[in-house]
């Protein structure tokens, strides 16, 4: 079994908190660090495993999180914009600091400086007024992107914590190493899963944010990781009738980029082509029944892995599969 220099096991998906900032996290996602000195206090709608069971209020939004794999405990961080959880194992290390602390409360012992940082950009640690901030500025967000979304599309960034971002990264190239995924057609040259478990969470996390952006109710169908290879075509297409308003985000590529991933997706639109790059933990919106789109062949010696979110109106009544 391979495992993390933390003693984790690699194939299990989990986001310690004890190892950031993981290498696989892209710098410019992280925020300025807190001002020194400046209050700090714990996140009220966090949740720390060793005080109990997730409340009723999260546990209902925690679908498919047995596939989590806890630490010594978990630190649940709860957004306060798209209502999405977010589970941070914790080790050794830092079980020792949040073992005093409770969510709402002020924080008042003396924190080493990495720590502080850490759990600051987990919104672990927030400023007082983290959770009214937050709700201004996602529903501010969220009105301009909802106009965009009018055209049949719109980028989402920021939709992934960053920390998660690069556990992501993490789990899903172990699991391709492994063989876990099934090699698609050969034209496509990609390594796909369907519902595979972990993305299965991420679907379901995101599905406030996508209700929001599209002005819809709105439940999950289905998802797909897909590890694209060297040579991969996308040849251009719609999307099933499960896929309503359909998400690609993009979880990883290699080399890594230096800005965006050189592996644009092609829109066809009345008005003609439109090329989209995205940074890594980009998501793109999109109406998948009736927007073609498609991507040119993926260059030698890169690869690119996305997951494919669907989601359907709440009245949808065919399979979900």
């Amino acid at each position: 079994m391979m495992t993390t220099p933390y003693g984790y096991p690699s194939d299990l998906y989990h986001c310690l908190l004890d190892e950031q900032p993981y290498y696989l996290v892209p710098p410019r996602l992280f925020r300025p660090a807190p001002a020194p000195g400046g209050p700090l206090m714990v996140n009220p709608l966090s949740w720390f495993s060793w005080h109990g069971p997730l409340p009723p209020d999260k546990a209902t939004r925690a679908t498919a999180a047995e596939h989590v794999l806890p630490g010594e405990g978990v630190v649940w961080v709860d957004d306060p914009g798209t209502r999405a959880l977010w589970p941070y194992s914790v080790g050794a290390e830092y079980i020792g600091f949040l073992r005093t602390m409770a969510p709402g409360q002020l924080v008042t012992i003396d924190l080493p400086a990495r720590v502080r940082w850490v759990l600051h950009q987990a919104d672990v640690l927030v400023e007082p007024g983290h959770v009214e901030r937050r709700r201004r500025a996602w529903h501010g967000g969220v009105h301009a992107a909802a106009r965009s979304f009018d055209r049949g599309f719109t980028s989402v960034n920021g939709l992934i914590p960053p920390f998660h971002l690069g556990a992501l990264r993490r789990y899903y190239r172990v699991h391709a190493r492994l063989g876990t995924f099934a090699l698609g057609a050969a034209r496509s040259a990609r390594l796909v899963a369907h519902d595979e478990a972990i993305a299965r969470f991420v679907h379901h996390q995101l599905a406030t944010a996508v209700a929001d952006l599209a002005h819809r109710i709105v439940m999950p169908s289905y998802s797909y990781v897909v590890a694209y290879q060297p040579g991969s075509v996308l040849e251009r297409h719609i999307e099933r009738d499960q896929c309503e308003y359909s998400i690609s985000l993009c979880v990883d590529a290699t080399p890594e980029p230096e800005a965006q991933s050189p592996w644009p997706i092609r829109l066809d639109l009345p008005e003609g082509s439109l090329s989209l790059w995205q940074y890594l933990g980009d998501a793109l919106l999109y109406r998948g029944r009736s927007l073609p789109h498609q991507r040119d062949r993926l260059d030698d010696g890169y690869t690119s892995t996305s997951l494919l979110l669907h989601y359907v109106d709440e009245d949808f009544r065919a399979s979900l599969s």
